[in-house]
């Protein structure tokens, strides 16, 4: 004979006894408000000794007193009970579901001026776009609605979960590794670059090249500009700094020398510092 698995650490004060056929026992436990403190937060007399037990710390409960075969039955219903809730949260939570792509199976990616993107979603119901690192923004199936109109001057390309699930998952949830899936995401919506990683890193280099972009930063150090450069064969350099502001479309004859090599949106690029204009 037992009580349930939640009161068997519980205290068994007296006999078990019958109340219409089924056979009750009372416990004694940690009182429910205090959690067996025996005080609470200030009450109506001044102090904070806890009303329900009095101070105590304990208070005795009427519960079911199970023979062994119930108890078996019951502890078994718990188990399937709590498998059902695990395996409904581990498919919720799984990269299918997690990241939106649902029962529909795909998600909308959507890509152009930065500051586009996030003007049309604050004109969308909340969390209509969402964004992460490695499929930037997106819109998921799960949260498309009627009357959904894209505008023209941003762009979109739809994803299928197929493309990005792992292949050795039989059951389909999980998502290949994030880098992987990344390289994917930016195959599909940036164009192929001819860029090559230039050099080794700090070794010099000497090149004629031509200032693509210059996006002027700001920061608790002060001003300074990002010059986005390439040279004849389209190879990408990126130079930062806060002592030059090289005009857009203009060629220079920069002497550089290789801090490191990134990839960026598809793009090889090749950061270069101690940059010398000749």
């Amino acid at each position: 004979m037992a009580v349930a698995k939640s009161y068997e650490n519980m205290k068994i004060m007296g006999e078990p006894f019958s109340i219409d056929k089924k056979m009750y026992v009372i416990v004694q436990g940690p009182c429910k408000r205090c959690g067996g403190s025996g005080h609470y937060s200030m009450n109506a007399n001044g102090d904070t000794t806890c009303y329900r037990c009095h101070g105590i710390g304990k208070e005795n409960l009427q519960v079911r007193w199970y023979t062994d075969k119930q108890r078996e039955a019951l502890d078994r219903a718990a188990e399937k009970r709590t498998a059902a809730k695990d395996e409904e949260r581990r498919v919720k939570f799984s990269a299918r579901n997690a990241f939106g792509f649902g029962e529909d199976g795909y998600i909308y990616l959507v890509y152009g001026d930065n500051n586009r993107i996030q003007q049309w979603r604050d004109e969308l119901p909340r969390l209509t776009i969402w964004y992460n690192a490695f499929f930037g923004w997106f819109i998921p199936s799960t949260r498309e609605y009627d009357g959904l109109e894209f505008p023209e001057d941003i762009h979109f390309k739809k994803l299928d979960w197929e493309t990005v699930r792992d292949k050795n998952d039989a059951e389909n949830l999980q998502m290949m590794d994030n880098d992987t899936v990344r390289k994917i995401v930016e195959s599909m919506i940036y164009e192929p670059s001819k860029s090559e990683y230039q050099g080794e890193k700090d070794t010099w280099l000497e090149h004629d090249v031509t200032i693509k972009k210059n996006i002027a930063l700001s920061s608790i150090y002060g001003d300074s500009h990002m010059h986005i450069m390439e040279d004849d064969n389209e190879n990408v350099y990126v130079w930062t700094t806060a002592s030059k502001n090289l005009e857009e479309g203009k060629t220079y004859h920069i002497k550089m020398k290789v801090k490191e090599h990134k990839e960026y949106k598809g793009t090889k690029q090749t950061i270069v510092y101690y940059c010398r204009i000749k």
